[in-house]
């Protein structure tokens, strides 16, 4: 005949035990993992986030310029070639 699986105290199976454990254990784990990682990332000093946002800043408004460009060009092109 087979043998009886164990039941703990709770009346739940083992293997369900593990399951539901391992779901939070899972999500702990990951937390602690995402926790370590952003303990080594090496953030930037006040010094150089101000340069990079500088830099970020001077190319956002230099292409937003050189596209206003094109757009205004082929609009008048579009306005001499439909009108």
């Amino acid at each position: 005949m087979g043998k009886k699986r164990s039941r703990d105290q709770g009346g739940k199976k083992p293997q369900q035990q593990k399951k539901q454990q391992g779901r939070l254990a899972g999500i702990r784990d990951f937390f602690r993992g995402v926790r370590n990682e952003l303990r080594r990332v090496s953030w930037p000093g006040r010094d150089q986030l101000r340069q990079s946002t500088a830099v970020v800043l001077i190319i956002v408004v230099v292409l937003g310029a050189y596209v206003a460009a094109w757009d205004f060009v082929f609009q008048n092109v579009a306005r001499l070639i439909f009108s």
